[in-house]
């Protein structure tokens, strides 16, 4: 077993064969055996479900805790719930609660251990430097109280919000200017506190985050009451992550949303980091209606994306992110290999093209919900229980179903690649005649060696992100059959599946078991790096792009189809620049989309970071998801960033 703060792995075969055989107690040997044959045996159904077809899934679940709950009551009231809960299960003679609640206060006693520890190295450590010393001071004296005792005044309150974000694994700051901003308006008012000590503690927090690889946070949208939910401290959290690579900041944009954090955001954006990454509140609060998840109207507002954007509710959510996905163009490889030769009309083809994908995400479904059992059973999250509601109250682990909502996101990768390389045969095939569909099976067989003139045809046929009419018609009936496939699903451990495309660093590696595509993609070469065109293949301008991407019906993907964008960075050099790209938004989000990362890096810069990324370490680009140093990523996906269209806000020719 592999320990975390969070959770443990489910098995580590090789090191329970190395302890077998230098075990020399019989006892211990036989325990040793049943847990390897029962592991081992779990594998195998695992193993034997798997889909090649299928992307990501089965290991980790992003989450966030419930910070607010904890700074307002602190883990005393927290161990005072669950002695409550315990006795109720001893008198009941309840076995799996007493063991469950009796785990928790192990967790809890661990957390006690932790913070002593973190108090004798602060207090042996003084500063000669006199404001070192004092921030210091300022950390002992908020240890003495938090996490364990209510956050007073907004220093604790930062203090308390880190201290959780660790016992997670570092893993989402979820809704922090939601959580913090009494704290802050408190001490303000009562001079305790200066909007540039605000500011230097959230670029603190910020600074924890990027170093320790964390994910996510949101600002902004609505409160529970369904108002505006901006403050002093959404400006400010866009001030502090000026230049940062992390958190992942997620902005949720209201129609409503101030000038006043239209032009934080929009200077944030301006200095090349792809954060933030812009949320369309309005759609994102139908996507989750319209999915019948049984979510509260009073926790609606606390929607977040967690890891790079999968939809969850802050504080009170499982989300299996990813749990699984489906591979597009693997799909239509093979669909094509088998009916196109034979097909008498494209409509033939595209019906053949579902009924593989229908199978596969039953296959998904599958596999997903047998993984979840699985875990129900054999990979505790103990610190999530204790952190996530209503865990302690349901008497049951995170991964049991204790959380107050779960559901499933799943990934979809290569939706553009598949629509261009329909296009290209509706086109090529079926309306021209400029082939048959043998000679195109033959050419993708052959990965277009010996025939380049027909890969070179095939490249100009028409592509989605352009505004064609008949494409984007296309993208949408394809795009509503696969996302509504999920939906009609539940998971095991409850809720649906949720349709997102988060591709983040993996759509280099998901195209390497795809073979050569119609819409002249090589064998083994990167898909797609979003749910927006395939990199470089718009080419009419970001008006004509727009206008393709609300061809897809973004809503019945709750759990966010990531588009990717990148803009000159002159245009964010002066206020008509920046008016512009907020009315592309804006009108965007009325189309219906839902999500848009930005990045503002000029090509000349791209092109010398590619040929020598180490004279550019602090170079940050937006990478699906989430923000990444350039020098961090693969040549071939550097390459990919530097494809992506260049806009300029103006139409170019096709």
């Amino acid at each position: 077993m592999v320990p975390s703060y969070s959770f443990t792995w489910i098995y580590d075969r090789a090191a329970c064969r190395k302890r077998l055989a230098d075990e020399q107690d019989p006892a211990v040997v036989a325990v040793l055996e049943r847990l390897d044959s029962e592991f081992s045996s779990l594998t195998r159904q695992l193993e034997c479900i798997t889909t090649p077809h299928t992307v990501g899934g089965r290991g980790y679940t992003h989450s966030i805790p419930h910070y607010g709950r904890v700074l307002r009551e602190g883990l005393e009231a927290y161990q005072e719930r669950i002695e409550h809960h315990l006795r109720i299960a001893e008198r009941t003679h309840d076995e799996a609660r007493i063991d469950f609640y009796a785990s928790l206060l192990d967790v809890l006693e661990g957390i006690r251990v932790w913070r002593a520890h973190l108090v004798a190295r602060l207090e042996a450590q003084p500063r000669e430097e006199t404001e070192a010393e004092a921030r210091r001071r300022h950390l002992l004296r908020a240890l003495s109280r938090v996490p364990f005792q209510p956050a007073r005044t907004f220093v604790e309150a930062v203090v308390a919000y880190n201290l959780i974000f660790y016992l997670d694994d570092c893993d989402n700051p979820g809704r922090v200017d939601q959580e913090l901003i009494s704290y802050y308006r408190r001490d303000l008012a009562e001079g305790l506190i200066r909007y540039e000590d605000a500011e230097a503690y959230l670029h603190e927090l910020w600074c924890n985050t990027d170093s320790n690889n964390g994910w996510s946070a949101t600002i902004g949208g609505s409160t529970p009451n369904g108002e505006a939910a901006y403050n002093e401290l959404t400006a400010i959290c866009l001030r502090a992550a000026r230049g940062m690579r992390r958190p992942n900041l997620q902005l949720r944009i209201r129609r409503d949303m101030p000038d006043e954090i239209w032009d934080e955001a929009l200077e944030t954006l301006g200095t090349g980091t792809g954060i933030p990454a812009l949320h369309n509140e309005e759609e994102f609060l139908r996507s989750i209606r319209e999915a019948h998840l049984g979510v509260r109207t009073a926790d609606l507002s606390r929607i977040n994306g967690g890891g790079c954007t999968e939809t969850m509710i802050h504080g009170c959510s499982n989300v299996g992110s990813l749990d699984a996905g489906i591979n597009l163009p693997l799909v239509l490889v093979q669909t094509l290999r088998e009916c196109l030769a034979e097909a008498a009309s494209f409509a033939e083809v595209l019906q053949a093209y579902k009924d593989d994908v229908r199978r596969t995400v039953r296959t998904m479904v599958d596999q997903v919900n047998l993984d979840q059992q699985t875990k129900a059973r054999l990979r505790p999250h103990p610190m999530r229980s204790l952190l996530v509601d209503d865990c302690i109250d349901n008497g049951l682990d995170f991964h049991a179903g204790g959380a107050r909502y779960n559901w499933s996101v799943v990934n979809v990768a290569g939706l553009a690649n598949v629509i261009d390389s329909l296009a290209a045969v509706r086109r090529v095939v079926f309306e021209t005649g400029e082939m048959d569909g043998t000679t195109l099976l033959s050419a993708l067989e052959a990965d277009f060696e010996g025939f380049e003139p027909l890969r070179q045809r095939l490249e100009k046929a028409p592509r989605f992100g352009n505004d064609i009419r008949e494409v984007d018609e296309l993208a949408r009936e394809i795009s509503t059959f696969v996302l509504r496939e999920f939906l009609i699903h539940a998971p095991w451990r409850g809720g649906k599946f949720l349709a997102s495309c988060l591709m983040f660093v993996t759509y280099a590696a998901a195209g390497v078991p795809v073979g050569a595509t119609p819409d002249g993609r090589r064998a083994g070469t990167p898909l797609a790096d979003s749910a927006g065109p395939v990199q470089g293949r718009d080419r009419n301008g970001p008006t004509a792009l727009i206008k393709s991407l609300a061809a897809i019906p973004h809503y019945l993907a709750p759990g966010t189809l990531v588009v990717n964008t990148r803009f000159s960075r002159d245009l964010f050099a002066d206020r008509a620049g920046r008016a512009t790209i907020r009315s592309l938004v804006e009108t965007y989000f009325r189309l219906g989309g839902m999500q848009l990362q930005v990045n503002v890096v000029d090509q000349d810069l791209l092109r010398q970071a590619c040929e020598n990324p180490e004279a550019f370490p602090d170079l940050v680009v937006r990478i699906g998801g989430y923000s990444e140093y350039f020098v961090r990523l693969s040549p071939e996906l550097r390459r990919t960033v530097l494809q992506r269209t260049e806009h300029h806000c103006r139409a170019r020719p096709g």
